[in-house]
């Protein structure tokens, strides 16, 4: 039904109903069906397991049967245990699903014979796919990758001389791949029996002559490329291990037997190999330099090593030559062996002085390898291989960055003060109930709302962290500065609490409520949007409003402790402080004396400023006085414009496009509160762009967990991707 595609209310059709009715009537033929529990084993009678498998387009199955020989030498054969699978939906061939039939007699013939102690000698499979027979004779990788893993998996479970060939009409299995009907069942006397052959005392386990096949092969083209010894070694202390044991067996068996050598090896057979490998290396690098040395002739103009003079050492190693001959360095020192920019010698040299300087900086280990070696192009090697460092890079990640994205659209649109903002929470500051002994301080915060437009601030004080305590200063927030559209914050959870909050109050009855209070916060509606968890630098405008308000509170309060109404008071003369402040650089233009702030849009002056000459008994007509108002408003937008907006022109920082994270790369994520090298590895499995096409958010997958992070959280890995 499921094949033919019907829905679950659709009605059956009348051929798959037939069958359906005429197998539920022949069901109950299943009661006359009897199966003993005894299979006829006695101690010291002789047990064999012989398992069959088959395969069908419609199912694959295994069966084992028990055969045991008593002491009489009767022979009693028993069914005892079966399994069938259905075949896969998509197409697969015959040959395949008969070996998904043997991996299937594999895993359920070992498990028999653990739980009857039965040993592996007394095991026999069969099959009647000589293909499946060829795979098994086979090392898997000569097949593809389906049937390799199945060979594979089949060998590890049972021996090929386990397995052995069966005809068709023999094979007990095909009863159970192909499908019997209950009536069909209860006359099938092979099922429950199994074949004859094995109730003969001798059974021939023969197989075919020839087991082979070119089904499912891997077609591959070899390539040997020797690279000889020099390019198998994985560290400089190995290399000259193996040539001093080399150059120690080869002067042995030059060697009377009590001369021969024994035992650690010594420094000398140390350095005599290290010399080896350099000489072989400067042979191929520097074979025309080294010919023109030993002839003592100069060197071409294009050569590198025209600047260093080199000289060949009594060893015939290439040494720089220099200009310190009559200094009171070392030999070494003065005379560094020439070592070629690009070789196997070179990366082993650089790793060791990397291992040796205990991971060690780029200076470092150019100051370590100088003392011995004069490597080309020592510098760019050495930083390729620092980078490419995995421990120097879990411990001392940088994280990544990209080019400064442009402003949204609140922060650079004219628009009522207030109605879009942003949200922060400070603190916690002490708060006493009253003044006086015996009344304790207790935790309380600022809450800190800015506007998006013109940057100006509004604080409250709550008294806790709770979801309840936000709402309140929201309303008090609103009732004062008048309805918020939008509002941003981070991913704090009395944030998202209050979201939740205010979205149950708009979608809800609000039966429980006071009736104007659910008006009020229906006429309120606001749009909440989170920034990016774990990412502050989306929300610089309102971390940089909570620096402001910490540095005002600092020298203004100290240490002190006040109370609710005292800090209340604090707060709102801190709010006009900070609503005062120029929003553009101060000019030095005589001229042009006003410089605009956040106060110009709240009350159309600084908040903070001496006080000017009182205009209450003159009379203006009321019309011309509100059209004088909406010119100065129109003139503070147009100076906002001008001034203020001009300034983020420039990217201070993040100026440059930076190599993105790709789908696939590993990662390092910096979550906080974790102690060093405790960042999370993470692959890369989604990237989102923002309207620039540049990623700024990706999707991590961890070991335990898929999560989005900012791209300043994580840090790429210089190892392989996929």
């Amino acid at each position: 039904m499921w094949l033919a595609g019907i829905e679950w209310d659709e009605a059956v059709p009348k051929s798959i109903l037939d069958e359906w009715l005429a197998y539920r009537e022949e069901l109950k033929l299943l009661e006359t069906i009897n199966i003993p529990r005894w299979v006829h084993t006695n101690v010291g009678d002789s047990v064999e397991l012989h398992g069959f498998c088959d395969a069908s387009n419609s199912a694959y199955a295994a069966v084992i049967y028990i055969r045991v020989i008593d002491s009489s030498g009767a022979i009693n054969v028993s069914l005892l245990t079966a399994k069938t699978k259905v075949a896969p939906v998509k197409q697969v061939s015959i040959p395949r699903l008969e070996l998904c039939g043997a991996v299937l007699l594999s895993r359920l013939i070992l498990e028999t014979a653990r739980v009857l102690g039965i040993e592996k000698h007394n095991i026999r499979a069969w099959t009647d796919s000589t293909v499946v027979l060829a795979w098994i004779n086979n090392h898997p990788s000569r097949w593809k990758v389906f049937v390799a893993n199945r060979v594979s998996e089949i060998k590890s479970n049972l021996d090929f001389h386990n397995w052995s060939h069966i005809s068709s009409k023999e094979n007990a299995a095909d009863a159970a791949s192909r499908g019997l009907s209950p009536q069909e069942l209860v006359k099938n006397s092979i099922w429950f029996n199994g074949s004859d052959f094995l109730r003969n005392r001798t059974i021939n386990y023969e197989k075919p002559k020839e087991v082979t096949t070119n089904l499912e092969k891997v077609k591959s083209h070899c390539a040997v490329v020797e690279d000889g010894i020099w390019e198998r070694f994985s560290s400089l202390t190995r290399m000259k291990r193996v040539i001093a044991y080399c150059k120690r067996f080869i002067n042995n068996l030059s060697s009377e037997p009590n001369k021969r050598k024994r035992g650690y090896l010594t420094t000398q057979e140390l350095t005599e190999a290290q010399n080896v490998c350099i000489k072989q290396y400067q042979a191929i690098h520097f074979k025309e330099e080294i010919l023109l040395v030993k002839q003592k002739s100069n060197l071409p103009k294009g050569s590198k090593l025209r600047s260093l003079n080199p000289v060949m050492d009594a060893d015939e190693i290439l040494r720089v030559g220099g200009r310190l001959e009559l200094s009171g360095l070392s030999r070494n020192q003065k005379h560094p062996i020439l070592i070629p920019k690009k070789c196997h010698l070179t990366n082993l040299i650089i790793a060791d002085a990397h291992k040796n300087t205990l991971h060690g900086g780029p200076q470092l280990m150019i100051c370590y390898i100088q003392v011995k070696y004069w490597i080309l192009g020592a510098k760019q090697s050495v930083r390729s291989y620092f980078r490419k460092c995995l421990t120097c890079a879990q411990n001392s990640p940088n994280t990544q960055t990209q080019l400064m994205g442009q402003l949204p659209a609140a922060r650079v649109t004219p628009i009522r003060p207030f109605k879009c903002s942003g949200v922060d929470y400070a603190g916690p500051i002490q708060i006493r109930t009253a003044k006086g002994r015996g009344h304790k301080s207790h935790k309380g915060y600022i809450c800190l709302f800015v506007c998006m437009a013109t940057k100006a601030i509004h604080l409250e004080i709550v008294t806790d962290l709770s979801s309840q305590g936000f709402l309140q200063a929201f309303k008090r927030f609103v009732s004062r500065r008048g309805h918020c559209s939008d509002l941003w914050s981070d991913n704090a959870t009395n944030f998202t609490g209050a979201a939740n909050e205010l979205k149950r109050l708009f979608l809800t009855e609000n039966g429980s409520m006071l009736q104007e209070v659910a008006e009020s916060v229906a006429n309120n509606d606001c749009n909440w949007h989170f920034i990016p968890a774990r990412s502050p630098n989306f929300g610089g405008l309102w971390e940089a409003g909570v620096k402001s308000v910490k540095y005002h509170l600092k020298r203004v309060i100290g240490q002190s402790t006040l109370t609710f109404e005292e800090m209340s008071t604090v707060l709102a003369q801190v709010e006009a402080c900070l609503n005062s402040r120029p929003l553009s650089v101060i000019g030095g233009d005589s001229d042009d004396i006003m410089v605009l702030t956040p106060g110009h849009f709240l009350v159309g002056e600084p908040i903070v400023t001496p006080p000017d000459q009182n205009y209450e008994s003159h009379t203006v007509n009321s019309l011309r006085r509100w059209q004088f108002t909406q010119r100065m408003l129109q003139d503070f937008w147009k100076k906002w414009s001008q001034e203020y907006l001009t300034k983020f022109l420039h990217r201070y920082k993040w100026s440059s496009v930076q190599p993105q994270p790709k789908v696939g790369d590993v990662v390092l994520v910096k979550e906080d509160g974790l102690p060093p090298r405790r960042w999370l590895y993470g692959r890369v499995i989604e990237t989102h762009p923002g309207q620039d096409n540049l990623v700024r958010v990706i999707t991590l997958k961890t070991k335990n967990e898929t999560f989005k992070r900012p791209i300043s959280k994580v840090c790429l890995l210089p190892i392989a991707t996929e």
